[in-house]
């Protein structure tokens, strides 16, 4: 408890919401282009059978649109949209190992070439495991669905996403360190971070079912209700580094950022 008071007060003071606001622009700007590059490589894939569940379900439809979107795009796709496109897409990883500079007050800065690079690298990686998600979870859903009741199913599923969930907190976490955390180093913050976007997702959903947000921002309440709940999801993964920063790097020879008395 006294870690999360002193997280909680670290965050507060150390305004690290802004870094949060940040990385949620930069993340806006790489889901189209990684939707279009999803589309050239795989090609077709049916987002809504990958998105329904507690973190996706109150935003599906926008994920949806922007799928459709980046695939009516790709069937014209030339090479200089390709190009352009692909670097538009590593802006969020580019700018996550930034924000992990700032987080983890590191001089240890990695040179801009290289670290788009590698971020070109973790985008084509996410393409293919998102292939191979999808491939997992369909394939599963319908053998399961013969043998088990629907309850059963969509707990399974629900403990399948969650899984995935810590493993991108995981893979996330460790881009982000400038320094080599180590899969123990990022394994509590992750923990975390999984815990938090589980917490906020089902309570956004469940919000989202008593309130009424198109009464109130009209034809544009599907944008803004995408944008707070990308805020939210981001949010959590800025505490999770933070947490990681401050109690789980000085094994390392690191010096964290709060020293418990």
């Amino acid at each position: 408890m006294k870690k999360l008071v002193e997280l909680y007060r670290h965050f507060s003071d150390k305004r690290y919401s802004t870094i949060a606001g940040t990385l949620v622009y930069f993340l806006l700007m790489s889901i189209a282009p990684t939707l279009l590059w999803l589309a050239l490589i795989v090609g077709k894939i049916d987002i809504k059978s990958l998105v329904p569940g507690t973190f996706f379900e109150a935003v599906e439809p926008f994920i949806t649109y922007l799928n459709s979107a980046a695939q009516n795009a790709a069937s014209g796709a030339g090479i200089v949209l390709a190009a352009t496109s692909l670097y538009s897409s590593t802006n969020f990883f580019y700018h996550l190992r930034r924000s992990g500079e700032i987080i983890y007050d590191s001089e240890r800065k990695k040179g801009g070439l290289k670290l788009r690079l590698s971020a070109a690298g973790i985008v084509i990686t996410t393409i293919l495991c998102v292939a191979l998600a999808a491939a997992v979870i369909i394939a599963g859903h319908n053998m399961l669905s013969f043998f088990m009741p629907r309850q059963v199913v969509e707990c399974i599923q629900l403990i399948f996403t969650a899984l995935i969930a810590f493993f991108v907190a995981i893979l996330l976490n460790l881009f982000a360190c400038p320094h080599k955390l180590g899969f123990s180093g990022a394994l509590c913050g992750s923990l975390l971070t999984t815990a938090l976007w589980l917490v906020f997702a089902a309570g956004f959903t469940v919000y989202l079912r008593f309130a009424n947000p198109s009464q109130l921002y009209g034809a544009a309440a599907a944008i803004i209700i995408f944008l707070l709940w990308c805020y939210i999801m981001i949010s959590c993964l800025v505490v999770g580094m933070i947490y990681n920063a401050m109690f789980n790097v000085e094994a390392r020879g690191v010096k964290p950022l709060y020293s418990a008395k």
